[in-house]
C-alpha cells in the first residue's frame, strides 16, 4: 500500500565521490540512516536537489536501488521525468525491480520545447504516463528550473481524475492557490508543497505538507513544523515557520545545491560537493553557513508553542 503523502519529505541530494564523481553509494547509505531515526515522512529522490539532470540513467538506478533498501517504513518518491513520453515511459519500466519499494513517481513538465508544451500536449503526456506506470504519478511542476512550464490548472482538473495520478508537486512562485482550487476537495489528490516557500499556503489549504529543501540537513527541525501545524495550532507553525525560513535562507539557500550541501557537510551528512560544471563554495561562505546553522539552530530549539 502507498504510503499517506503527509509531513515533509527530503529531497535528497545525491552524494559524489570527491575523485571520480562517481555516485557515492556508502556516503548515500550513511545519509539514510541518519534521516531514518528523524521525523521527517519520506524521501523524494532524484529531483532538482538531487542534481537529476547530471545523472545518467544507469546511476539514476543506483540512486533509486539505494534508496528502496534503506527507505525504512517511510515514503519513497522517484523522480522520473524525461523530455519526451517515448523516452519517460521506457526509463520508468526498468525500475520494476523496485516497484514495491516505490510508493510515487514524480515526472517534471517536459521543457526544453517549451512554446510546445501547452495545455493538451501535457494532458496526453501525463495521462499516457501515468497508463503505462506501475505505480501512482505525481506531477511534478518546477517553472524555475524547467523553462518557465507549468501544468494550467484547466489541465489538473482533469489529470486529477485519473486514477493513477495521485498528486501534484508545485514548485511554482505563484500557482499553489490555483492548484487547490483547481483540485477541489478531492481526497484522492494531493496538491503538496515543493518548497519551503509555500508550504503554509498549501497547509492552509488544509495540504498535506511538502518537499523541503532544508529537511536534508534539518530533517527533525522542519518535520517539527507540519506537526505543529496538525497537533498544536496553525498560528504556532506560523510562528514558527518564521524562524525556520531565516535559518533555511541563511544556513543553506543562498547558492543552490552548492550551499545545501555544504549545510548537509556541516551538520555532520556526506553529501560532498556538486557534479561540475556546479562549484563548491568558498570557505568564506561556508563560514557563513556554520555561523548561521549555530544561531538558527539556538533559536529553534528554544521555540515553545
Amino acid at each position: 500500500m502507498n504510503h499517506q503523502l503527509r509531513g515533509v519529505i527530503i529531497p535528497v541530494a545525491t552524494p559524489f565521490d570527491a575523485a571520480d564523481e562517481a555516485v557515492d553509494v556508502a556516503a548515500l547509505e550513511l545519509n539514510f540512516g541518519m534521516w531514518g531515526a528523524t521525523a521527517v515522512a519520506g524521501y523524494m529522490v532524484l529531483g532538482t536537489n538531487g542534481e537529476f539532470k547530471a545523472i545518467d540513467d544507469d546511476e539514476s538506478r543506483t540512486v533509486i536501488a539505494t534508496a528502496a533498501a534503506n527507505k525504512g517504513d517511510k515514503t519513497l518518491i522517484v523522480g522520473a521525468g524525461r523530455e519526451s513520453t517515448r523516452t519517460t515511459i521506457a526509463f520508468i519500466r526498468t525500475l520494476e525491480p523496485w516497484a514495491d519499494a516505490i510508493d510515487y513517481i514524480s515526472v517534471l513538465t517536459p521543457n526544453y520545447f517549451a512554446k510546445l508544451d501547452d495545455g493538451p500536449a501535457l494532458a496526453d503526456f501525463y495521462t499516457a504516463v501515468a497508463d503505462a506506470s506501475p505505480v501512482p504519478v505525481l506531477l511534478y511542476v518546477a517553472p524555475g528550473y524547467a523553462n518557465g512550464v507549468t501544468v494550467p490548472p484547466k489541465v489538473l482538473a482533469e489529470l486529477a481524475d485519473h486514477p493513477n495520478i495521485a498528486g501534484i508537486k508545485d514548485t511554482s512562485p505563484t500557482m499553489m492557490t490555483e492548484y487547490m482550487v483547481a483540485a477541489g476537495s478531492r481526497d484522492d489528490f494531493a496538491v503538496m508543497a515543493g518548497s519551503l516557500s509555500n508550504i503554509m499556503t498549501c497547509l492552509a489549504f488544509d495540504g498535506p505538507g511538502g518537499v523541503v529543501s532544508a529537511a536534508n540537513y534539518l530533517p527533525d527541525e522542519c518535520a517539527r513544523l507540519t506537526d505543529l501545524y496538525f497537533t498544536a495550532s496553525p498560528e504556532a507553525a506560523r510562528r514558527y515557520y518564521r524562524l525556520l525560513q531565516g535559518v533555511a535562507k541563511s544556513g543553506g539557500g543562498k547558492q543552490g545545491v552548492a550551499s545545501l550541501k555544504a549545510a548537509m557537510n556541516i551538520r555532520g551528512y556526506r553529501a560532498g560537493a556538486p557534479r561540475r560544471p556546479l562549484r563548491p563554495i568558498g570557505a568564506e561562505a561556508e563560514s557563513q553557513i556554520r555561523a548561521a546553522l549555530d544561531t538558527g539552530l539556538a533559536e529553534l530549539a528554544a521555540f515553545q508553542a
